[in-house]
Order: C-alpha cells, then structure tokens, then sequence
C-alpha cells in the first residue's frame, strides 16, 4: 500500500537501548526476565485537519464590524485521540508499507472532525477570557489529508510499548 509517511529517525538498535533505558534498574535486578522481544515498525495513521475560523471583532460601531479569517492546523493521532495544534505539517515521503504493518485507528474521522472543532472553541474562550471582543462566525473544515507516523513496537511482558521513530 503506497502511503505518505514520516522519515523514520530512529533505528532499531536505538530504539532497544531507548526501552532497556527506561526500565527500572529495581525490576532489572528483581526480575531477570527483562527481554525486549519482538521490535518491529509499525504506521499510525494521522489526521492533518485544517480549518478556516472566521471572527468579527466587536466594537463600539455599529455596522462596520471587521471580519477576519484564520486558519489552524492541527494534527490527530487516530489511534490515542492525541492532538496538536502545528504551525506547518511535517515533511513526508511516498513508500510502499505492508497493510500488516498499518495500525488499526480506534476513532472514527468524524468524531476526530467535531472533537477537535470543540477544542479550538474551548481554546478561544480560555485565550480571551470570555468571548466578549470576538464573534465567531464560523469554523470551516477545509482540509483532511491522512499521514503516517512510524513507531517502534515491542513486546514486553505482555505488553506492547510504542516508541517514536
């Protein structure tokens, strides 16, 4: 399946020695088990969402209201429901990666779309305190592009840990 994918940083050494690191050195003596197995690269999908906000700014004139317009990037993880706003989407590559190797996402894209639309909302009204300077208009979804995110996934103890690529 052809795909566009985030350059993978990391390689597999690297990564081992970053989840032996992280193990406590208590659970290493207690329990001599302590076998990283099974490292292999997996692809999380990501939402690339861009909106269009549109504001009037409310002043003392009566008819004469400013519009304006800005635009926010944000970037979902669909398998977490982790988000972020992004000032420019990450560099990717066009490659050719197994469906096997494509993480499953657990959220449906348009609950991503509503739930985020709901978060820059809730932001505005944290930023102004209250929205008595601005009125929205309108928040417009003009973009959905999917990306994908590689990860290192180990099996330890049961247990799957993902580390960034």
């Amino acid at each position: 399946m052809k795909i566009e994918a985030i350059e993978v940083s990391k390689n597999k050494k690297d990564a081992l020695r970053y989840i032996l690191r992280k193990i406590p050195l208590m659970s290493r003596v207690a329990q001599f088990n302590t076998v990283v197995t099974d490292l292999h690269l997996e692809y999380i999908e990501i939402k690339v969402l861009c909106y269009e906000i549109i504001s009037k700014e409310k002043t003392n004139k009566m008819f004469r209201h400013e519009t304006k317009t800005n635009y926010i990037t944000m970037l979902v993880n669909t398998y977490n429901g982790y988000s972020e706003s992004v000032e420019k989407v990450p560099t990717t590559t066009r490659r050719y990666v197994t469906k096997s190797n494509i993480k499953k996402s657990k959220i449906g894209e348009e609950y991503i779309v509503e739930g985020v639309k709901n978060e820059i909302l809730n932001f505005l009204g944290q930023n102004n305190n209250s929205l008595d300077k601005i009125s929205l208009q309108n928040i417009n979804i003009k973009e959905i592009k999917s990306i994908y995110k590689p990860y290192w996934v180990a099996n330890f103890r049961g247990r799957s840990i993902l580390v960034d690529a």
